[in-house]
């Protein structure tokens, strides 16, 4: 499977973020929802200590993804669409942690996703 992103991205994310991004491309297909396009990882302009970690070094991988919405927002009322809502709150219901911009919090009309909890425990 790949992931189409933005030009210019970092994709510097865990192994475990990268199978869970994995998972909510696949989700977002089955959704019928169109392309999947990441736009951010660990690069851009995040707030301080955001899970993007855009601040912290190499060596400590982002969590957290911006995919594309343009395709499911009006701009007309400032709201994405029903469905691309239905999705957020699928992946929330799975232990994510998902805001969706400009419809809950202030910027530019996008999905963040990030892992909101350890879903991995590593074995010898």
């Amino acid at each position: 499977m790949k992931l189409k992103i933005k030009k210019g991205v970092v994709a510097n994310i865990s192994v475990e973020f990268a199978v869970i991004l994995g998972a909510v491309k696949q989700m977002w297909e089955s959704s019928g929802l169109g392309e999947f396009v990441v736009t951010s990882l660990k690069d851009g302009t995040h707030k301080k200590g955001s899970d993007h970690k855009q601040d912290e070094p190499d060596s400590l991988p982002g969590e957290a993804a911006d995919i594309r919405t343009h395709a499911h927002f009006d701009k007309a009322t400032g709201k994405h669409s029903n469905e691309l809502l239905d999705f957020a709150r699928r992946l929330q219901l799975r232990g994510l942690k998902v805001v969706v911009h400009p419809d809950q919090v202030k910027g530019v009309n996008h999905l963040h996703v990030a892992r909101k909890v350890e879903l991995f425990e590593r074995v010898g």
